[in-house]
């Protein structure tokens, strides 16, 4: 068969009915892909009960997705990801509230559905690849393993909720976004199209918590008050009390419902007995941290085979545990229990949270992350 007859390979493109899902579509129809377009149905008011009240109109990102994908004359077809949805993104994200943890639920939506239902869909309808407009680019290895990096846009880079992704996911995803800027070229192109989503804003929050408010959500959802408790200090003495401690956040200072002499901060959350504990400033510095569930985004087997190679000193990496943290340096090392990986931070860091996402790089490229289970003092 001769290369003009060869059959092109087949996409299947999440569109979100946003900006840069559109743009994504458009570049892959430019590069010669065969596209089909797929826009996740999420909750509608049938399976979302009390919190069926929405920080994002799914319904709306549905018909522009439709709308957007018969303009590039591609097939659309919406995924029904409802049930999913709601039991590995919105339970688990609650649960984890309710346990004293700070849950990520992007990534747990990028894993689950995003690079878990996708790809699914994708060997159903015989397409290679999955493509998002996620900010982030793949790169080769020497040996040609597909590697995660950081976008081009820096103010837009996502790389630290794709951590999931593994080689072999990797080298099945393509990124079309990853070496364009948002404002200068990705809208630009939009408007060159004329795609009425062209001026259309980026989301904002959690999509399923409406003005960001978990504590109220939670509530909705549980059909029931927050309960009281004690807010504390280090001693335990009792110095106020709290109207559920999911409205609070390690770290915080302003807000917490006692009056003081002088500034204090919420240190941890004891999910078990319902208190919030309050401390000093710098009570909230840790050198490390330990994390569990870890996932390598580079081959598996080289990076426990550098783990071995550094031994007790660790891996020299940069770190985040925020997405918009600058990279801290740091040492990457396994824990003292099975499964577990310990970061020892160069310069102390403040407020590390169980429950957070924690992603090491080595320059742009993502080698893995986790989720932090404890600060180290």
């Amino acid at each position: 068969m001769s290369a003009a007859s060869a059959p092109r390979s087949r996409v299947l493109v999440a569109m979100s009915g946003g900006v840069d899902s559109s743009v994504t579509a458009h570049l892959l129809l430019k590069q010669g892909y065969e596209c089909i377009g797929a826009t996740m149905r999420l909750y509608d008011g049938a399976t979302a009960g009390r919190d069926s009240e929405r920080a994002c109109d799914n319904e709306r990102d549905i018909r522009d997705a439709a709308a957007l994908a018969a303009q590039l004359g591609i097939e659309h077809r919406v995924i029904d990801c409802r049930e999913q949805f709601d039991r590995d993104v919105i339970e688990r994200f609650v649960s984890a509230y309710e346990t004293g943890l700070t849950p990520n639920p992007c990534v747990l939506c990028n894993r689950s559905l995003k690079f878990g239902r996708l790809f699914e869909i994708a060997d159903e309808l015989g397409c290679d690849y999955v493509a998002t407009g996620h900010y982030a680019r793949i790169e080769r290895d020497d040996d040609g393993s597909a590697l995660l990096a950081k976008a081009a846009d820096a103010t837009k880079d996502q790389s630290y909720f794709l951590y999931t992704l593994t080689p072999d996911k990797l080298a099945r995803t393509l990124f079309p976004l990853g070496g364009l800027i948002k404002e200068t070229d990705v809208r630009r192109i939009a408007e060159e199209q004329g795609f009425a989503i062209a001026k259309k804003g980026d989301s904002q929050g959690i999509c399923f918590v409406p003005d960001n408010d978990f504590a109220r959500f939670i509530e909705r959802r549980r059909d029931r008050e927050l309960p009281d408790g004690p807010i504390v200090n280090a001693a335990g003495d009792v110095l106020g009390t709290h109207h559920g401690a999911i409205r609070y956040t390690i770290g915080q200072r302003k807000g917490l419902g006692v009056a003081m002499a002088h500034p204090v901060f919420v240190t941890s959350i004891d999910a078990a007995s319902n208190t919030v504990v309050l401390g000093e400033s710098e009570d909230l510095d840790a050198s490390g941290l330990v994390a569990c569930d870890w996932t390598w985004s580079v081959p598996a087997r080289e990076a426990q085979a550098a783990l071995d190679a550094a031994g007790d000193t660790g891996i020299a990496v940069c770190a985040k545990v925020r997405y918009r943290q600058p990279d801290q340096e740091a040492r990457l090392m396994r824990g003292r229990h099975d499964g577990e990986m310990a970061l020892l931070f160069e310069a102390a860091q403040r407020a590390i949270a169980p429950g957070q996402a924690v992603v090491a790089y080595r320059g742009d490229i993502v080698l893995g992350g986790g989720t932090a289970v404890r600060a180290l003092a």
